[in-house]
């Protein structure tokens, strides 16, 4: 007796064609309800298990696709991966996740580990250090082959390929154009992320935006240890007069209102505040936060979209792009 199930095992219980037990465990629309149903459940009693491995060797694609992320404690890259994965199972693909940590070394042995066989394409957030040294070689290979590749939210201009990204510059101006209109005279920026490509941007945006709205000089506040956020965040507070706040991301604003309210201030009368990324947290801050809202779940949607394109060659020129965001109004603000 045979130890594993196959393809023409069930396609010869239930008198079909081997074809025809193939496209109904994938879900084709060529095959009938009944006949996928009586498929499905014949191959689950049978316990068949699909060999990825020869399907992938016979056809040339592995139904898989990589995503390598900087991290997925943050609730942004959460939002984003799951999209990807709520899309990719409509379609029968699985995703193979990776995480950089934000380490160079990382993201370069992940991309080699999916380039070699294991995946049909890859989406990718660039790591901090990555973006940072403004090094690139281990997407050589990627470029050379022509590998279906797309980047999304931290992408380099250096890498031939499509990106999907929000209007981070656009987005921090708008901010800065909402808290001087309420009045606010003192806006500083915390950011936790000056390193990568959408923190200078966020920073750029604000800089730009306060020059053309106040006249006034930046008021800057850099953070790279999450330790030490309530003292560099305290002294800047107590030798600046600062009446608003944008951070580059939600945590930071969170940080920084419970710190502020520390401190003896209010939110909103005394220090407005503004962070990037909307979810259920803001909603339940005290006050609630206003919030950047750079749309993780659309992002998700599209990178993969595009990614399928790329992988089925119906795309040839590069797309680049651009989600608009939404400033979502909540009680840290007036």
């Amino acid at each position: 007796m045979k130890s594993t199930v196959t393809l023409k095992d069930i396609a010869k219980i239930l008198n079909v064609s081997i074809s025809t037990v193939s496209k109904a465990l994938n879900n084709s629309y060529e095959i009938s309800e009944e006949t996928t149903k009586k498929v499905k459940e014949l191959a689950e009693s049978l316990n068949y298990i699909p060999n990825d491995v020869a399907r992938s060797l016979k056809s040339n694609v592995t139904k898989r696709i990589g995503v390598i992320v900087p991290n997925v404690l943050d609730d942004f890259f959460a939002k984003i991966i799951h999209a990807i994965e709520r899309e990719a199972n409509k379609l029968n693909y699985k995703l193979i996740i990776c995480l950089s940590n934000d380490v160079l070394t990382k993201e370069a042995d992940s991309v080699s580990f999916l380039l070699n066989g294991s995946v049909d394409g890859i989406l990718i957030s660039l790591a901090e250090e990555t973006q940072n040294k403004n090094n690139f070689d281990h997407f050589k290979n990627l470029t050379n082959r022509n590998f279906p590749l797309v980047m999304f939210d931290r992408v380099s201009e250096e890498i031939t390929c499509d990106k999907i990204t929000v209007n981070d510059f656009e987005a921090t101006y708008d901010a800065v154009k909402y808290l001087v209109k309420t009045n606010c005279k003192h806006i500083a920026f915390l950011s936790t992320i000056a390193n990568t490509s959408v923190g200078e941007l966020r920073t750029k945006g604000y800089c730009k935006a306060l020059k053309d709205e106040l006249s006034a000089s930046p008021n800057l506040i850099n953070i790279s240890d999450y330790e030490k956020f309530e003292s560099i965040l305290g002294t800047a507070l107590q030798h600046n007069k600062i009446d608003g706040l944008i951070t580059a991301d939600q945590l930071s604003a969170i940080c920084a209102i419970n710190i502020i309210q520390k401190k003896g201030l209010h939110v909103p009368n005394d220090i407005a505040v503004i962070g990037f990324t909307d979810g259920a947290i803001p909603k339940y801050t005290l006050p609630s936060l206003t919030t950047i809202n750079q749309k993780p779940e659309e992002m998700g949607k599209l990178a993969f979209k595009t990614l399928l394109k790329r992988i089925q060659n119906n795309d040839r020129g590069i797309k680049d792009i651009v989600i608009e965001t939404e400033l979502v109004k909540r009680a840290s603000t007036y």
